[in-house]
Order: C-alpha cells, then sequence, then structure tokens
C-alpha cells in the first residue's frame, strides 16, 4: 500500500471520531497520532499491505468508545 493511501485512511478514521491527526518525526518511523493512541509507521513510500492492514486496524480498535 502507497503511504499516502494509508495517511489517507488515517484521515478517515481520525475525521470519523471528530479528532485530529498528527504525524511527528521520530528516530526512524513516522509517529501518528488520532486523539491519545499512537503508532509508528514506516518511513517507505511503499507499506507492506500486512503491516498497513495492522496499524489501521490498530487505531480502529483503541478508538472505539473513545468518542
Amino acid at each position: 500500500m502507497k503511504r499516502r493511501k494509508l495517511e489517507r485512511k488515517l484521515r478517515e478514521i481520525a475525521r470519523a471520531h471528530h479528532l485530529d491527526l498528527t504525524f511527528r518525526e521520530g528516530g526512524n518511523h513516522t509517529i501518528a497520532s488520532i486523539g491519545n493512541v499512537r503508532s509508528s509507521i514506516p518511513r517507505h513510500r511503499e507499506i507492506n499491505e500486512i503491516t498497513a492492514a495492522s496499524i489501521i486496524r490498530y487505531f480502529e480498535r483503541n478508538l472505539d468508545g473513545k468518542h
């Protein structure tokens, strides 16, 4: 999955929960935050489908009931 597509999907999740999505650069990864839930995203242009799906699933599970 392209990194931009993953970022777009995370923006949709944040919008659905009425929260802000922020990115900050860590040492070797980008840190994505939606509300107070954080996850690291690899800095590759192309992200493995399994990795991208697990990042999306992580945010969806941890934001349920917190909006």
